[in-house]
């Protein structure tokens, strides 16, 4: 039954980011950064991360301060909608349950992100081969004027905003997370 739960949150994380290669007939900005500390402790830190400029690139640092491997470690991404933009967000019935953090990453972080994520350009977080990173090694990653390569997310995202909540657990307690908030308008 788990392996069914995780199989559903994938595909559909990939249907909302994933496999359709063209220009998008929507743009996305980043509009909004939160994040939040572990319950009993914190080995996911994110509270240095910040949306700046006109183009509103994403900056900061992440900070893992232990390995992370899936013995211990495991996420979940929730996501939710607010079409009129007031910022009243709904749950979306899409999101990836709670997985093992080094069989998630092998699975979304090249399909969704990597194309993003240019280690030495814009971070130092390690690249992401077909076999997967595992352990996520600790230490502190930048991210430097992140914009988000949309190419191949699908062509029909909900317009509005957007709330991505990715939250970290280690031994099924949460120990940090974060949400990226973006606006998401047709193209002109």
């Amino acid at each position: 039954m788990k392996f069914c739960e995780i199989s559903i949150g994938l595909i559909s994380v990939c249907m909302l980011f994933g496999f359709v290669q063209s220009e998008q007939p929507y743009i996305v900005k980043n509009e909004g950064w939160e994040y939040f500390n572990g319950i009993f402790e914190t080995t996911f830190h994110l509270g240095e991360m910040k949306i700046i400029g006109r183009q509103r690139y994403i900056n900061g640092t992440i900070k893992f301060t232990e390995d992370m491997a899936s013995d211990h470690f495991s996420f979940q991404i929730e996501l939710y909608s607010c079409p009129q933009g007031e910022k009243n967000f709904k749950l979306l019935p899409m999101g990836v349950p709670r997985t093992p953090i080094c069989e998630g990453l092998k699975e979304l972080f090249p399909k969704v992100l990597q194309a993003s994520f240019i280690e030495g350009e814009n971070t130092n977080f390690p690249f992401v081969p077909d076999e997967g990173l595992c352990p996520i090694p600790m230490g502190e990653y930048y991210i430097k004027n992140l914009e988000f390569d949309t190419d191949s997310w699908p062509n029909h995202i909900i317009r509005g905003l957007l709330k991505a909540k990715l939250t970290f657990f280690k031994d099924a307690i949460n120990v940090g997370g974060g949400a990226l908030i973006m606006r998401v308008e047709d193209r002109e």
